[in-house]
């Protein structure tokens, strides 16, 4: 039957509206499902992954972006925080380990001194790579399921948030427990200067931050080994026997940049400590901030020389060895031109005419003093020195001979010792 027509305009019914759907569990889970297969897709490739927001770091930090100012282990840290935390994303039983890494970050980087600001951006940085690496992945992988990543936001940006927290209250609380003036803060500038940075215009604004006499006498001590660390409380700066000491924590142990005053590299040497696990290096003296980085090196050269724990060797009292140690490739070379039949004798004749050489020569060229050291008769010390000359065409009554021998042992030794 037809409507009458009324003279007003024909409205058709509308459907019902229908609101969107905005909260439900589903969308919820299928965020946490997506988030995980977002994370399985990342972790194996974690280090090219952590190579790429290291770059982008550098460029956005000027502390990072520093090669002399940046943590020498700072690849090998950004490397396990993005392993722990996206590794906690696909194991829920790992979920705890990103911030256990963070608290341990934020402490260690306030003990070398790191400014918290730095460390913060880091983060900030870290966190917004991870989330538009997991967003592009997604995105390739299951385009179709890309809107689901506005549920697991919530998740991603809560765990920055809170590894955040942890690595800002962690560096306060170690960086709380020293005082203002106890040098720890100085410790990125000192490493720098440790590093061989020798921009005059630099290093002079270094010395004047640092409150140090851009010329003066200094040292550098290195100490390594299972003994070779400060505690938390320890100052990075003290004045001991005279000489101001700068405390810097290495990734292989310590280093410490002397102001020798009127002091001596003896008196460096002896300052130091010893232990069983401890073995140390003291540098001969340069005479100025621009030069600690080749004063670093002879330390270094120094503790390379040390033939045992406890020990603590100057450089002044190495310099054959350290040539040695300085190309060793080379005192291998005239180790093997000089003693290569010896070397190349039974092993038991060559241990015996070694060490009969060694004491011979420590003993100043004494037959009976050197028998006495190796619980033999002085004829048999002649006996084998004779074997040797024989083999090696070298004559002990000879001074350049002599010469020539002593230092292929020590050649021989230290480069043995070092390959070994």
């Amino acid at each position: 039957m037809n409507q009458p027509h009324t003279g007003m305009p024909v409205r058709h019914a509308r459907p019902p509206h229908r609101q969107p759907r905005l909260s439900g569990e589903p969308s919820k889970e299928g965020g946490a499902r997506v988030l995980r297969h977002a994370a399985e897709l990342l972790l194996p490739r974690i280090p090219a992954f952590a190579e790429s927001a290291l770059t982008e770091l550098c460029e956005a930090s000027s502390y990072y972006g520093n090669p002399l100012l940046a943590p020498p282990d700072l690849r090998e840290s950004a490397h396990t925080a993005l392993e722990c935390f996206v590794g906690g994303m696909v194991e829920p039983s790992r979920m705890s380990e990103s911030g256990e890494y963070a608290w341990h970050t934020g402490g260690k980087r306030a003990e070398e001194g790191v400014p918290l600001q730095a460390v913060l951006h880091a983060y900030r940085v870290g966190g917004a790579e991870i989330w538009d690496t997991l967003v592009g992945l997604v995105m390739r992988d299951c385009p179709e399921q890309g809107h689901l990543m506005a549920f697991a936001a919530n998740e991603v940006w809560g765990r920055v948030d809170r590894d955040t927290a942890l690595v800002v209250e962690a560096h306060r609380r170690a960086a709380g427990r020293h005082p203002e003036d106890d040098g720890r803060k100085q410790l990125p500038l000192l490493k720098v200067l440790l590093r061989g940075y020798t921009e005059v215009t630099r290093v002079s604004a270094i010395a004047v931050a640092l409150g140090l006499p851009l010329h003066a006498r200094y040292a550098v001590a290195l100490l390594c080994g299972s003994d070779a660390e400060r505690s938390a409380t320890d100052p990075a700066r003290e004045v001991r026997d005279g000489m101001e000491l700068h405390w810097c924590p290495q990734e292989d142990g310590l280093a410490v940049v002397a102001l020798l005053g009127d002091r001596s590299a003896e008196d460096l040497a002896a300052a130091m400590p010893t232990a069983p696990g401890l073995r140390g290096g003291v540098s001969t003296v340069v005479s100025g901030l621009m030069e600690l980085g080749r004063a670093r090196e002879f330390a270094q050269l120094a503790l390379n020389s040390c033939s045992a724990d406890g020990e603590v060797a100057r450089l002044a009292d190495r310099l054959p060895g350290a040539f040695i140690l300085a190309r060793p490739d080379l005192a291998q070379e005239f180790a093997a031109q000089v003693l290569g039949p010896v070397l190349e004798a039974d092993p038991v004749e060559r241990d015996q005419l070694l060490a009969t050489l060694a004491a011979w020569l420590d003993c100043q060229g004494s037959t009976e003093e050197a028998g006495k050291r190796l619980y033999c008769h002085r004829n048999t010390v002649l006996n084998r020195l004779r074997r040797l000359e024989r083999l090696t065409g070298r004559l002990l009554a000879r001074p350049r001979d002599v010469v020539d021998l002593a230092f292929a042992l020590e050649s021989h030794r230290l480069t043995s010792r070092k390959s070994s």
